[in-house]
Order: structure tokens, then C-alpha cells, then sequence
């Protein structure tokens, strides 16, 4: 996917998907994360898919490692998690690949990660 064609898509989750998604995500299908952000130190919910494996959180990242939310986590070394009605605080983010990721999600889902190419994902240690 071009970059340009990634930032239309990136624009239109931000001001039309993501608010009609926050109605429910962190109970089914969508979790969310909160953040802090790094220059306004105001607290934001961003929809994301996620998964809770052993003591840690996966989250995909679509597209990559440069998005607020995820340059929010990385800044303050933490985020809350809200994964099907549970709040997880979780620390220590960091950038891993599909190997190490990939079996934490159920196998429909990473059919659905490979087929689009999806290589980083964010892993975080639950407190």
C-alpha cells in the first residue's frame, strides 16, 4: 500500500472510524488503549485489536511504528489496556516481529495480519 494511500486511510479511521468504534471496543471485538500524549499531556482512547498472552499485549501495528498513539506508549513507557472489559496496565513497549507475535492471536485473525503484510507489532508487559 502507498504511503499516500495509507495516510487517506490513517485520516479517514481517525475523524470517522475510530469515534464509532469507541462505542464499544474494549468489550468485543476492538480493545482500546489509553495514552497520554507527549506534548499536550492529555489523555486519549484509540481503538486497536489486541490480545493478552501469558503476561504480556500484542497489538498489530497496520501502519508501523510512526501513529500518535503508539509514539504516546513508547514516550511514556506505558498505557492502559482495555481488552473484552478488562483493564490492563501494562509497561516496557516494545517493537517485535511476526514471529514472535503471530501465535498469540487466534489463526483467523492471523491469516487476516499476514495476508496484509502487518510485520510490527507491539508487545507490552501486563503489571
Amino acid at each position: 500500500m502507498s504511503e499516500k494511500r495509507h495516510d487517506g486511510l490513517r485520516k479517514f479511521n481517525r475523524a470517522i472510524f475510530n469515534p464509532i468504534i469507541k462505542l464499544f471496543a474494549g468489550r468485543f471485538l476492538y480493545s482500546l488503549v489509553f495514552h497520554i500524549g507527549r506534548r499536550s499531556g492529555k489523555e486519549y482512547s484509540t481503538p486497536i485489536v489486541a490480545t493478552k498472552k501469558d503476561e504480556f499485549i500484542f497489538i498489530p501495528l497496520p501502519y508501523g511504528a510512526n501513529t500518535d498513539w503508539f509514539l504516546n506508549v513508547q514516550a511514556k513507557g506505558k498505557c492502559d489496556v482495555k481488552i473484552k472489559g478488562k483493564l490492563y496496565p501494562s509497561t516496557n513497549p516494545e517493537i517485535v516481529d511476526s514471529t514472535i507475535a503471530l501465535s498469540a492471536f487466534p489463526s483467523i485473525l492471523q491469516g487476516s495480519f499476514e495476508r496484509s503484510s502487518i510485520n510490527q507489532y507491539l508487545r507490552l508487559r501486563i503489571n
